[in-house]
């Protein structure tokens, strides 16, 4: 998935200013995953970032694992964590979604914001579902969401953090035909000693439901249709697309077998 949010900088920034989706949606995904009735309450945040479903899940009494490639972003999960951590209901481990093993399955599988669009093809995206059905129980579930065209396209305009502790600059390119972008962001965040830089360069790609529908299947996971709202498609967060049509898609599969 390259080497993304991998900067002490960018994670600091990120978790300030990337999570406002994320918030929002982790207590109504906590509501779904407790009325699926799932053999145990065991649950993996794939892509976890700064931690921000983890916690949500964990207290409403999940025991949670959380997974990302980043280490910066995992120090900050840590730090929040901590109490959980120490009481054993959160672990969280360093690893590629492409590639993961979990010590024991798990009951469900989250994946939010957008993460596996970093993944550079279907095939990429075929195995990072493979590793989930490995590490799903008979039964389990797995939701996630993928932004569509409409969140990447305010990547083709220059906009500006300018505020009390950061000024950061985004700017980039993104193609419809091609269904791929960049982004790059870079600027200054905190003062005086404190102060880190911020520069990281992202990219992401676009999947349609047929190309997730494929992935699935080949994986061996099972496309189901999903209640959510309507308005959870919306971006509402600090890297929202500024379009009020709707800017992702969510998705749910399960793994084969008696729950």
């Amino acid at each position: 998935m390259g080497s993304y949010y991998y900067k002490d900088g960018f994670a600091r920034f990120f978790d300030g200013q990337y999570t406002g989706w994320t918030h929002t949606f982790s207590p109504r995904l906590a509501d779904h995953l407790d009325r699926r009735r799932l053999p145990d309450r065991t649950v993996l945040d794939l892509c976890c970032g700064t931690g921000v479903t983890v916690s949500v899940l964990a207290a409403a009494g999940w025991r949670v694992t959380g997974v990302d490639g980043s280490a910066a972003m995992l120090d900050i999960a840590r730090k929040k964590l901590a109490p959980d951590i120490d009481s054993g209901a959160v672990t969280l481990l360093e690893a590629d979604a492409r590639g993961f093993r979990l010590p024991r399955p798990v009951a469900a599988c989250v994946s939010l914001d957008g993460a596996l669009n970093h993944l550079e093809s279907p095939a990429e995206l075929t195995r990072c579902f493979t590793a989930v059905r490995e590490a799903l129980v008979e039964g389990g579930e797995f939701v996630f969401d993928l932004f569509t065209a409409s969140h990447f396209r305010h990547w083709n305009n220059v906009t500006l953090t300018d505020g009390p502790d950061a000024v950061v600059v985004k700017r980039g390119v993104w193609d419809d035909e091609a269904r791929t972008g960049m982004l790059r962001v870079s600027g200054a965040l905190g003062s005086g000693p404190a102060c880190v830089r911020v520069d990281q360069t992202l990219r992401s790609w676009e999947y349609g439901p047929e190309e997730v529908s494929r992935a699935l299947a080949a994986a061996g996971l099972v496309s189901v249709d999903h209640d959510f709202e309507p308005e959870y498609l919306n971006c509402e967060s600090g890297s929202c697309s500024r379009t009020s049509v709707p800017c992702r898609t969510l998705h749910r599969a399960v793994k084969p077998g008696a729950a």
